[in-house]
């Protein structure tokens, strides 16, 4: 399935989603491994980051809060980092977290592979979310993740514009 720029395909555990970023690959990854850039662009447009730690090395967590569109709509998340190949490839396990960064045991963990190749002067991304069991992939595509992931790369794609102009 392609959606707009992004195109999207799924297993029975695993979503792959795939964008091509008119970006050089070390930005792009930039972009996915410092706070002051996914401060920007992670999250879809009601749902943005509003808080973000991270302790960017294997073994570190990153710790985030998207807040919806209501006042005290929070979504709080924490990865793992697991594999750090810079600029090609981040591995990480996300899950659901408190405000604390205690891990939500009843909802789906995911296996996060971000893969950006060099592709004619852009960067392809594609983004493999593994989950231990269908009904895990299924229980995060009824919470709207296809569309969510759309539009936060639509947004990663508007900073990356951005940065490219303030070079």
């Amino acid at each position: 399935m392609t959606n707009g720029k992004t195109k999207t395909e799924k297993t029975d555990r695993e979503l792959i989603i795939t964008r091509i970023f008119d970006a050089p690959r070390k930005l792009v990854f930039e972009t996915y491994s410092d706070c002051k850039h996914l401060m920007n662009w992670w999250g879809p447009r009601t749902w943005p980051l509003s808080y973000c730690k991270m302790d960017f090395r294997v073994g570190g967590e990153w710790h985030f809060c998207m807040s919806g569109p209501n006042e005290g709509d929070e979504s709080w998340g924490k990865g793992i980092y697991k594999e750090i190949v810079e600029p090609e490839r981040i591995v990480y396990t996300d899950y659901f977290s408190d405000k604390d960064g205690n891990i939500n045991e009843e909802l789906p963990s995911t296996l996060s592979t971000v893969e950006l190749t060099e592709q004619e002067g852009k960067t392809k991304m594609t983004v493999r979310a593994l989950y231990p069991k269908p009904a895990d992939l299924k229980t995060v595509l009824d919470m709207g993740m296809v569309g969510g992931m759309t539009e936060t790369l639509d947004r990663l794609e508007e900073h990356l514009a951005g940065l490219k102009q303030a070079t």
